[in-house]
């Protein structure tokens, strides 16, 4: 059972409740027949006393008075001995005075205790008992008749009826009813089949889906489903969108975190020859300790910000002299063109990213000139970067933001640098865009709210 399908889960529930219920059923509908038949029984015994009532006659003798029915009744039924329903009159002293013809069959004939010992004058009553073996409806009607004195005389009217056509009305009843239980019973278990077929089918069809995505044909679970069903595909699809978003991000940072250490490597394999090439050697491991510490800290979040204020040319001439010894066999010249009270507000790893992936390409793709000018308007940071290469045409410029993305498979890299400055650029609610510049290569341009003027040394 614990291993059994929903189906057949439903279907043995079904067999286990629907015959308990059936058989309540059954047995409340064969009572209130028989109490039916029962109550049918006792109206038609008290229409016969009414007759008899009608018939009888009270007549004086000379030892007091005697109740006269006559010989023959008019109803069939209390004449013929095979229609097992006889009547008798009991006097006050508990003898019979009178039986109808029907009765002559029965011998000795039910005394007056076979029905009650007391009397109860004034209302029918009305039970089922035995005679010997013989089951029979009993009904007694006591009454009081007076004489023309006066005096009131006691007299029960009694009827006995035997139950052969009540227990074969009863029987008959029974066969059809059970009879009428089982089909229905059948025609129930076929239509929760049915229905539990019917019902089930969403969970086939998300099964279905489920394999689609095992496969790898789906990254998502599709179809339209019931509401219930429904709220648990779109809960699940969350949890997938979410992991396939963690998942890629894990990657990028990966690949960022290699990105970033490019820089710091080329430093100290340009620097190798040098007599401080130890000095370089600790700063550019500190630097290396940075990147990875940042990356990791933005696998687990989107953005680590810290809100700091990052003096901006600092930041760029720091990373200008890392440049010169990588790319010195350029003979670069690298103007800044940025005011010293410029602040960044955010993650100096950040900063870095940025601004050490455009004059990056700006040095990589440029001819040996490399400009870099910003400006803070209404807190919104503009740093443009430009190069005299041989820029990016208009087509090609939406696409050198994708991750992967080489403009030029002759120069070395990844592809991504572009899109990591992109991505950060995004989650500062800013922008990179990329134009034509004036040096006759690409300027990179860099939109960043939130920017400040730089706080007085103390």
């Amino acid at each position: 059972m614990a291993r059994a399908t929903l189906k057949a889960r439903l279907l043995i529930g079904s067999l286990l409740v629907l015959p308990v219920v059936l058989i309540i059923a059954g047995v409340a509908l064969d009572r209130a027949y028989r109490n039916s038949l029962e109550a049918a029984e006792q109206v038609r015994l008290e229409r016969y006393f009414y007759l008899l009532f009608s018939l009888a006659e009270l007549s004086p003798t000379h030892n007091g008075v005697h109740l006269e029915l006559p010989e023959t009744l008019i109803e069939p039924d209390l004449e013929q001995n095979t229609s097992g329903i006889a009547a008798f009159v009991y006097n006050t002293h508990s003898h019979l005075v009178w039986r109808s013809n029907s009765s002559r069959l029965l011998s000795p004939a039910p005394g007056f205790a076979d029905f009650s010992p007391q009397w109860r004058p004034g209302q029918m009553h009305f039970r089922r008992s035995k005679i010997g073996t013989d089951h029979y409806f009993f009904a007694q009607f006591d009454t009081l008749w007076e004489d023309d004195r006066g005096i009131t005389h006691p007299f029960r009217f009694a009827i006995l009826h035997d139950t052969d056509s009540f227990r074969l009305a009863l029987a008959a009843y029974r066969t059809q009813l059970w009879q009428g239980l089982g089909l229905v019973a059948l025609a129930l278990l076929a239509t929760q089949v049915l229905l539990t077929g019917w019902a089930l089918a969403p969970l086939a069809r998300l099964a279905q889906s489920l394999g689609l995505m095992r496969s790898g044909a789906s990254q998502t679970l599709i179809g339209h489903y019931p509401r219930e069903i429904q709220q648990v595909v779109d809960r699940l699809n969350e949890v997938l969108s979410r992991e396939t978003q963690l998942r890629a991000r894990y990657r990028n940072r990966v690949n960022d975190l290699a990105h970033s250490l490019k820089t710091p490597l080329a430093v100290l394999k340009a620097t190798s020859d040098r007599e401080d090439y130890q000095q370089h050697v600790n700063q550019q491991v500190e630097r290396m300790e940075k990147v990875v510490r940042y990356q990791l800290q933005k696998a687990v979040s989107e953005h680590a910000g810290s809100g700091s204020q990052i003096p901006l040319r600092l930041t760029l001439e720091r990373l200008v002299d890392s440049l010169k010894k990588i790319y010195r066999d350029k003979g670069l010249s690298i103007n800044l063109d940025v005011p010293a009270d410029i602040a960044f507000i955010g993650d100096e790893e950040d900063l870095m990213e940025l601004a050490g992936n455009l004059l990056d390409n700006a040095c990589k793709y440029g001819d040996g000139t490399v400009t870099v000018t910003a400006h803070l308007s209404d807190q919104l940071l503009t740093m443009q970067v430009d190069d005299n290469g041989p820029g990016i045409t208009d087509t090609m410029r939406n696409s050198s933001m994708e991750r992967g993305k080489r403009l030029d498979t002759a120069m070395p890299g990844q592809g991504i640098g572009l899109a990591v400055c992109a991505d950060i650029a995004c989650n500062y609610g800013g922008k990179l865009t990329i134009g034509h510049s004036p040096l006759g290569g690409a300027r990179f341009e860099l939109a960043l709210p939130g920017a400040t003027l730089a706080s007085p040394s103390p």
